[in-house]
């Protein structure tokens, strides 16, 4: 590689680079020049505006400053792979990337033009935002804690005195009143958490294979005990799933929970088993009061609720049905919604026949 130096002539990108006010680079892929600014200089000093022989020169300054610099080898030898590839793109749609760069993450973000051929990268500092994200976690987790030992210890209590109560009618009502809205904050809470983790991935689930009928048979039996005034009628062949059984209770209690809230005069509500073509369909049904036309698009949507009836308050943090797309989605299932409003709503999970054993 010759000797790098200041390009003796003023192009128009110089003046363009360094008036913006964030940190930024541009590369020029045809002339393989590099241009930076006085805020990412700041950042990492041997970055100059230098113009190199060849690309593969740029990339050899590229590789030794970051790895001078403290990054993760393998992360930056991707991302300027993907960078060089999308280079020849006529519409490249390369999204951002976070390296670790020492003790800072930096995320890099792209705008790629055509005349000249060239990228600009835009250089943020999220290293507090990070931080300030591993210690939300750390601290939900440490309150995750400590709301679910009394929760348990009241779900316990209640239960024995229920035992002891069964032959008091009043008191045995009252206490599985009790149970039922310990059983609806440890829910909550589930949902908080799950929702503060942003999105669910298969490394985060805990997949076992267990029978399925079985575990609609205990939902149905708690629901029959805590919510009286419906019926919930389950219809399904036994079969062998391979999930996370703990998630999967959670997508259906959401579901079930809703189709119970949003039936507030009683009724059936239908958990069914149904094989379709290559699809198994695990839907719940109820015959409530339904979803308006022109909420179904957005139902999935975090923190949106359906005012069915205007004169009937709206309970419930709105997470709930986005947490069960993204518990489906997780196990690589879809998950869709049909209403009539005024009759109903049902829910449908397409499970691959691939996903029974």
């Amino acid at each position: 590689m010759t000797k790098r130096s200041r390009s003796p002539h003023a192009f128009p990108i110089d003046s363009l680079v360094e008036e913006m006010q964030d940190a930024v680079c541009y590369i020029d892929f045809t002339r393989s020049h590099l241009y930076t600014n006085e805020q990412l200089r700041a950042i990492c000093p041997s970055l100059e505006t230098y113009r190199f022989q060849s690309m593969d020169d740029l990339t050899r300054f590229f590789t030794k400053t970051f790895e001078r610099n403290g990054a993760d080898m393998n992360e930056v030898t991707l991302f300027w792979d993907e960078l060089l590839t999308n280079r020849f793109d006529c519409c490249p749609n390369m999204e951002a990337k976070s390296l670790r760069i020492g003790e800072r993450t930096m995320q890099l973000i792209f705008n790629f033009t055509h005349t000249p051929r060239g990228v600009f990268i835009m250089w943020r500092d999220i290293t507090d935002s990070i931080r300030f994200e591993e210690q939300k976690d750390a601290f939900l987790a440490e309150l995750s804690h400590e709301f679910r030992s009394p929760l348990t210890a009241i779900n316990g209590y209640a239960e024995l005195l229920m035992y002891q109560h069964n032959d008091n009618e009043k008191t045995h009502s009252m206490l599985t009143l009790v149970k039922r809205e310990a059983e609806r904050l440890e829910r909550l809470v589930d949902n908080f958490l799950d929702y503060q983790r942003v999105n669910y991935s298969e490394e985060l689930l805990s997949l076992s294979t267990f029978a399925l009928r079985p575990v609609l048979e205990d939902i149905v039996a708690h629901y029959k005990a805590t919510s009286p005034q419906h019926d919930v009628i389950l219809a399904a062949d036994d079969v062998t799933i391979e999930a996370d059984q703990e998630k999967l209770l959670q997508l259906l209690h959401n579901l079930i929970g809703n189709a119970i809230k949003y039936s507030p005069d009683g009724g059936n509500v239908y958990i069914d088993l149904v094989e379709e073509e290559e699809l198994y369909v695990l839907s719940v049904r109820d015959m409530g009061i339904g979803i308006p036309d022109e909420s179904m698009p957005y139902i999935f949507d975090e923190y949106y609720r359906v005012d069915s009836d205007a004169h009937r308050p709206i309970k419930g943090t709105g997470l709930g049905l986005r947490i069960c797309k993204r518990i489906a989605e997780a196990h690589g299932w879809g998950i869709h919604a049909e209403s009539v409003y005024g009759e109903g709503t049902s829910f449908s999970i397409y499970l691959p026949c691939s996903a029974y054993i």
